[in-house]
């Protein structure tokens, strides 16, 4: 008998034993899903986003991602690096380079915990599951991703960082009012331009986009002819602008990238810019191809500004 009792003693110990670790095992498993959450992405993926993700991708979207605080294992780039977000070169330093296509194996190389992307077609190595299989993919989806600011808020929401992404947004609307009233003595109703010089075309600037966006809608600066009569309709952010119309380009400022060597030395020996108001005044202010002018973002339209306010402002 006193066996038998020994024996249906340490049976029960056994068995409390496999039901407290059953309830820790359990209890664990509900800490695993308490510290991930559920969301719908653009385009109506279910994506399980992790806690506190350490290493993301989000490729063109580094802007928003610095903004907030967060640095990713891979910025955006062209030709291995040939093209990539310079202006962001303080926050992204030797963050290393990942293909514009996204490529599998590289994404694979990269150990994502989260994947960012604007649209579908940021995907352009594969389909999504096969994204998703590396690592949760969230798809901004293209109306969020052309508003800088619904992209900003949005990726904040996604990683736990809402009132980063607010403060910058503040930030940035109070820095634009500060220098909107300054512009508004300096340069009063002079008409403003931003050309683009690459592979021996022109190009000038939307006036609701990149830093057309910022000059006329944040700043309120008068767009010059060839930008006010742009179709409402235009869909590219630079379009191309023949000489005629440079001709009668009627600037009274005039901004001018370039991405060729020599070529803003080319255009003034050009008689058609000889008439252009700024030229005669002497107010056409180049500026490199790497800079933020081209880019879309709370960094990219701050260092914008930054520059106008230098330019049209300080210098005067």
């Amino acid at each position: 008998m006193s066996s038998t009792k020994t024996y249906v003693v340490g049976l029960s110990v056994c068995m409390s034993l496999l039901t407290a670790c059953a309830q820790g095992e359990a209890g664990s498993n509900e800490t695993n899903q308490d510290s991930t959450k559920t969301m719908t992405d653009g385009v109506g993926n279910e994506v399980t986003i992790p806690e506190e993700p350490e290493r993301i991708v989000a490729p063109y979207l580094e802007d928003p991602l610095v903004t907030i605080g967060e640095e990713p294992v891979r910025q955006w780039a062209v030709q291995n690096g040939s093209s990539h977000q310079q202006y962001l070169e303080e926050f992204l330093g030797d963050t290393e380079f990942i293909d514009y296509e996204l490529p599998l194996e590289a994404l694979m190389e990269a150990e994502p915990d989260l994947v960012i992307v604007p649209d579908v077609s940021s995907l352009g190595s594969g389909e999504y599951e096969q994204y998703s299989q590396i690592a949760p993919t969230y798809v901004l989806g293209t109306e969020a991703s052309e508003d800088w600011r619904t992209a900003l808020t949005e990726i904040g929401t996604i990683l736990d960082r809402e009132d980063a992404a607010e403060e910058a947004l503040n930030e940035y609307d109070s820095y634009v009012e500060e220098v909107k009233e300054q512009l508004g003595e300096h340069v009063g109703s002079d008409k403003v331009a931003a050309i683009w010089v690459t592979n021996g075309s022109y190009y000038i600037v939307a006036p609701d986009v990149a830093s057309g966006a910022v000059l006329f809608e944040d700043l309120g600066l008068h767009p010059a002819n060839a930008i006010a009569n742009l179709p409402d309709e235009v869909e590219a952010h630079w379009n191309e602008l023949s000489l005629e119309a440079l001709a009668e380009l009627d600037a009274d400022y005039l901004f001018l990238i370039s991405s060729d060597e020599g070529s803003a030395d080319d255009l003034t020996t050009e008689s058609v810019w000889s008439n252009i108001p700024a030229v005669e005044k002497d107010q056409v202010i180049e500026i490199s191809e790497d800079s933020s002018w081209l880019y879309n973002g709370y960094q990219a339209n701050r260092q914008t500004i930054e520059e106008v306010y230098t330019e049209l402002i300080e210098k005067e």
